[in-house]
């Protein structure tokens, strides 16, 4: 008798399978890899933008904090990549201590134009209190 050579049509079938599992399964890993480094490449812009406008913020007199434009006064350039974004800073005054203020920067990204809304958003808070110096320290 003769020895069987080679694989049957069952054991073949078998291994394509598996083989086309784990081809499917790569590729969606790099997939999802793209999309994770898209969002965390935008994600950091965002903080640089809240980060430049914080320090504005930290600088300007306690008194007017309130009277100040409800938009970013920094320069928005570096988020440009990420298309339409909405800014906001709102001030409000400690329920605690009228003497401490909360600063509050705000960055909405990712807007989708069909539901008219923005996907994504990040906030900075800055607690603010009146030292009676001067806005250095």
């Amino acid at each position: 008798m003769k020895a069987k050579r080679g694989y049957s049509l069952p054991e073949l079938l078998v291994a394509l399978v598996i083989l086309a599992i784990i081809i499917t399964t790569t590729i969606a890993m790099f997939a999802r890899r793209s999309q994770y480094l898209r969002e965390s490449s935008e994600t950091i812009l965002v903080w640089q933008a809240m980060w430049n406008e914080m320090e504005i913020w930290r600088r300007l007199p306690w008194s007017g904090l309130e009277s100040q434009s409800p938009k970013f006064q920094s320069d928005l350039s570096i988020l440009a990549p990420l298309g339409t974004v909405d800014t906001n800073v709102d001030v409000t005054v400690s329920k605690d201590d009228p003497h401490i203020k909360n600063v509050t920067l705000t960055v909405r990204f990712e807007y989708d134009a069909a539901k008219k809304i923005y996907k994504r958003d990040a906030h900075l808070s800055l607690l603010r209190a009146d030292t009676g110096g001067t806005n250095l320290w």
